[in-house]
């Protein structure tokens, strides 16, 4: 992330105080130097999250989630580390300067600002068209019937494109260029047709509220057409990376308005019609395949996600398929079945918002939508039907590592099957890898490695926090028994001298989840001295078993050499190590 100056970095966070920035989001209550708020990364009833105005950090005791200024912002607005920079940069007045690794960062920035500009225009453009009396009727008349009000319209920035060429006139009248016009994917062809013609449009935004490209939908009936139209990839659209609606999920953050839950459709007009029903928590991919990139984006506004798709086999499929990268970032998924070829929109208009609201209240967990799907797909009245569905389910369950929860899913399957448990049970054992159950040798190497990676932890605890007992200079990289604890010693060693240790750690992403769990390991002492003794003993620790790792490495490397001087230089130093550990 070193893509801007230290210096300049140093002067953004001064300007952009991080007490001043977390109030702006959450209330703060000052607790001695420190101010506590509710935590707005996670469900948190009781405020679990700390500010720390000396060190210009926050981190949070609940969920883990720390960082400095520029963190938060990234977090909190669903922003790249540039774009969270940039965004306080703007706030604090500042120029951002151009990238040490990129000497084309200016042209490139203005050319991202242009094509920004013109999308925008273009938005404005396509929603005046809508609006117009004679010209917008007919498409307004179609999503009225779709229950799509005007106050949706607006929300949403609806419009309509009126043909091939008006929208690339109204452009060019503005001064942008017709390179400008194809980067957007808002004109093809030597002529700049509008590749939306005559279609409703969709304004489709990133997490900042920009337009970075349009979606298309046919409204008279059109045959032998694509029913939707979307931007292709441009050099402000990757559709990979944007989740529909997330800005205005976002926007109700900042407004206290925090959803529990978001719902995923597959979407845009899926979106817009359950913010017409009053559900305004709805988000959509940009394809049929949610990436890592998107689940990561969900998964700073929410814990809990869930999946709604279309209730026919393509929808089942790609609802079973999707939920893979949501689980994958630790979110808790829940799957909404609908009724057989229903999509959202057709639930809310055929069954009201109740009718929805208890779809969602009777979603599933994700193994039990599975097994579900293979009870529909079996014929459970039939000998051969139950054994198809056994087969079916024990795949299904194979790849579930939780005992306890596999167990509670057995007894699902022994239910509708009338196998007993202990079959199934044994069936699916067949089924799965045996693991070694591992030597004592092996769990009492890995109980020393996690003492020892708890004294690192309270070293480094104590050093960022600045114990006036502790030094940089007690403890080397060496002694470190994980390689991102190492990097976290060393950036303190390089940093030592820095006022906003902490912050400037978190921001630097160094060290990685490591960090969190060094600020978590907090331990409560009697007296100041008896702290002071404990910092020595992990000192200690860590220092010995180095030593006896150098040991080892000396008595292999002892074997290996044949001449006698060296071999007796090899002897003392082990010789040595000894003496020392036994002091």
């Amino acid at each position: 992330m070193a893509l801007f100056p230290d210096r300049f970095i140093d002067e953004l966070k001064f300007k952009c105080d991080i007490v001043s920035i977390v109030s702006q989001y959450v209330p703060l209550v000052k607790k001695g130097t420190r101010y506590a708020c509710v935590c707005p990364f996670h469900p948190d009833k009781n405020p679990s999250m700390y500010v720390n105005p000396q060190g210009q950090f926050y981190h949070c005791f609940g969920c883990g989630a720390s960082g400095d200024v520029i963190t938060f912002i990234m977090e909190m607005e669903s922003l790249s580390y540039v774009e969270a920079v940039r965004f306080l940069a703007e706030r604090a007045g500042m120029d951002l300067p151009e990238y040490k690794d990129d000497a084309d960062y200016k042209q490139k920035k203005d050319r991202q600002q242009t094509l920004k500009e013109l999308m925008k225009d273009a938005a404005r453009y396509y929603h005046a068209n809508l609006t117009k009396k004679e010209e917008g009727q007919e498409a307004r008349d179609y999503l009225a019937s779709r229950g799509i009000t005007e106050e949706i319209c607006t929300r949403f920035g609806l419009g309509l494109s009126l043909g091939y060429d008006q929208m690339q006139a109204y452009l060019r009248r503005k001064n942008y260029s017709a390179d400008d016009l194809r980067a957007c994917g808002l004109a093809v062809g030597d002529k700049l047709s509008d590749p939306f013609a005559n279609r409703i449009i969709v304004p489709i935004m990133n997490g900042m509220g920009d337009v970075i490209a349009f979606g298309g939908r046919i409204y008279r009936g059109e045959q032998d057409t694509a029913k939707y139209k979307n931007s292709t990839n441009t050099p402000i659209f990757d559709k990979s990376r944007c989740v529909y609606g997330i800005n205005f999920v976002k926007r109700e953050k900042r407004r206290g308005n925090g959803f529990k839950h978001l719902i995923l459709v597959e979407g845009y007009m899926d979106v817009i019609s359950l913010a017409s029903a009053g559900f305004f928590n709805a988000v959509a991919g940009m394809g049929t395949a949610l990436t890592p990139q998107q689940a990561r984006e969900i998964r700073k506004l929410t814990d809990t996600v869930y999946v709604c798709y279309d209730g026919d086999d393509a929808g089942h499929k790609a609802a079973v398929r999707n939920v893979e990268p949501l689980l994958a970032e630790g979110l808790e998924v829940r799957v909404v079945s609908l009724a057989e070829g229903m999509d959202p929109d057709d639930t809310v208009r055929h069954e009201g918002a109740d009718g929805f609201r208890r779809r969602l209240e009777e979603a599933l967990p994700v193994p039990e939508y599975k097994l579900k799907l293979c009870e529909d797909a079996c014929d459970l009245g039939s000998a051969n039907g139950r054994a198809k569905y056994v087969k079916m389910a024990l795949a299904t369950l194979s790849d579930m590592k939780n005992a306890a929860e596999r167990e509670v899913y057995l007894g699902i399957v022994a239910s509708k099957s009338g196998v007993s448990v202990d079959t199934l049970r044994s069936t699916l054992a067949g089924t799965r890898p045996a693991e070694k159950p591992a030597s004592e040798g092996e769990r009492t190497r890995k109980a020393k490695e996690t003492v020892l990676e708890g004294a690192a932890r309270f070293v480094l605890g104590r050093l960022l926090n600045r114990a006036e007992y502790a030094s940089p200079a007690d403890v080397e990289a060496e002694w470190m028994p994980l390689p991102e604890q190492a990097d976290i010693l060393r950036f303190v060693k390089e940093h030592a001298d820095r006022e906003t240790l902490c912050g400037d750690l978190l921001g630097a992403g160094i060290g990685g989840e490591e960090t969190s769990r060094v600020l978590d390991a907090e331990k409560q002492f009697l007296s100041a001295e008896k702290e002071r003794v404990y910092y020595a003993d992990c000192l200690a620790q860590l220092s010995r078993a180095y030593d006896k790792r150098q040991i080892e490495e000396l008595k292999a490397k002892f074997n290996e050499i044949a001449d006698a001087e060296e071999r007796r230089a090899v002897l003392e130093k082990i010789q040595s190590l000894q003496r020392k550990i036994r002091q």
